[in-house]
């Protein structure tokens, strides 16, 4: 995977360091076995009452039509790029509970937070395979709950796009100048607090140092 790291003042692990979400993608189908285990990652990702809400629909390029039904699901701008991809997979997340202490299905307030979980999971398990996992939320949920035969009490998320990274000269010019631009992220300060909502935690200037990797 072509590196675009972005500087840190902390340590963090290599597949978050390194995960970017790539818009090329190379010819070659990921193994098997490779894209088992992103799911397998997913699965064991953390729920609220342990309730595992997230379910996938995935699609092998060349292999039956999911790959070309699901991909007939994302919107226009993204099917300029991620009809590269590969693999697609379709996340979807229960609209409720079922709880085991009143017998009734409840509201699930936390659906998507866990279903933002298991993907967080399976692209770190990609990233770590040297596969790029770029998921799509700009894509028809209704279109796809229709197609695919989703039961109402699943909901749709996100369409991720799979591979390994491709040259960015395939793509629009457009494209090509977001595909190769340097990364940025807001700082530490612009997000963590403490006593004062938008003041910077003081945790910050106890942990300041030479800790992580200001290269980008």
């Amino acid at each position: 995977m072509r590196p675009r790291h972005v500087g840190t003042r902390y340590p963090v692990i290599e597949p978050i360091r390194d995960r970017w979400s790539a818009r090329s993608f190379t010819d070659e189908v990921p193994d098997a076995k490779d894209v088992c285990s992103l799911f397998e990652a997913a699965r064991l990702a953390p729920s609220a009452h342990n309730c595992q809400p997230t379910r996938f629909v995935v699609g092998i390029k060349g292999q039956g039509s999911t790959h070309d039904r699901l991909f007939a699901c994302l919107y226009e701008h993204n099917q300029v790029w991620a009809h590269r991809a590969p693999v697609l997979a379709l996340a979807s997340t229960t609209r409720r509970r079922f709880s085991q202490a009143t017998g009734e299905f409840l509201d699930y307030s936390h659906s998507m937070h866990d279903l933002g979980l298991a993907v967080m999971s399976l692209i770190l398990q990609g990233t770590s395979l040297g596969l790029s996992c770029h998921p799509l939320a700009a894509f028809d949920a209704e279109k796809a709950q229709e197609d695919f035969d989703i039961p109402p009490l699943f909901l749709p998320g996100i369409i991720i796009a799979i591979g390994y990274v491709g040259p960015p000269d395939v793509l629009p010019p457009d494209l090509i100048e977001r595909e190769t631009k340097q990364r940025t992220r807001r700082t530490l300060e612009e997000m963590v607090f403490d006593g004062t909502w938008g003041e910077a935690s003081t945790l910050l200037a106890q942990g300041s140092g030479d800790h992580g990797d200001e290269s980008s």
